[in-house]
């Protein structure tokens, strides 16, 4: 596969096979996300691998109910509620997925500003979904347990996870139950502009 192969191809998976994903695959996924560009080359980046199934039925419990919190309070179109309900069974399966990653920042090697951090972090999880897909797995980006209002106090405790570090996103990671064709993007024209908007 073809890195240009792999942007146009991949996709967000919420169905996966319980089959183990090998130590030298995780390694492989995980030393692709460290080779990204980061402000300052300060490569802030921290993953936190939970393969244990106790462990993920844990950390499940404070992201699923705020998650569910946050969807009694919102109002939304029957297309989203359908997205959202993919959304929420797959939290509800968290500790049947091979693995979650947690993408986290260090704080303290990274710049003060916000932009900067986010900008020095998901450059890497793009790096980490797209090795993911180029060796047949699937990957599904979240922030569950990313803020306060999504479970990240306690999904820290759990994990011991340091004051100074942000977890920016969660990464679900494992061989794909189904397959799904290529995603559905806008055409570049609509939302390009060249020298002004």
């Amino acid at each position: 596969m073809t890195v240009l192969e792999g942007i146009n191809t991949l996709r967000s998976v919420r169905k996966f096979r319980m089959d183990p994903v090998p130590d030298e695959v995780l390694k492989k996924i995980l030393e692709a996300a460290s080779k990204a560009a980061s402000g300052s080359n300060t490569q802030p980046w921290e993953f936190v691998v939970v393969r244990d199934p106790k462990q993920k039925a844990q950390l499940k419990d404070p992201m699923l109910r705020t998650w569910l919190q946050r969807l009694s309070n919102s109002g939304m179109s029957d297309r989203m509620r359908v997205v959202y309900d993919e959304a929420t069974e797959m939290l509800r399966n968290t500790e049947k997925v091979s693995v979650i990653v947690y993408c986290c920042v260090d704080l303290n090697r990274v710049g003060k500003s916000e932009e900067v951090r986010y900008a020095s972090i998901y450059p890497a999880v793009q790096n980490l979904m797209l090795a993911a897909h180029a060796l047949g797995l699937a990957t599904c980006l979240t922030v569950h347990g990313s803020t306060p209002t999504r479970g990240e106090p306690e999904v820290k405790r759990i994990l011991g996870v340091p004051e100074h570090i942000k977890i920016a996103c969660l990464i679900y990671l494992g061989y794909p139950a189904v397959r799904l064709g290529r995603p559905k993007r806008k055409p570049v024209e609509k939302f390009l502009h060249y020298d002004h908007w």
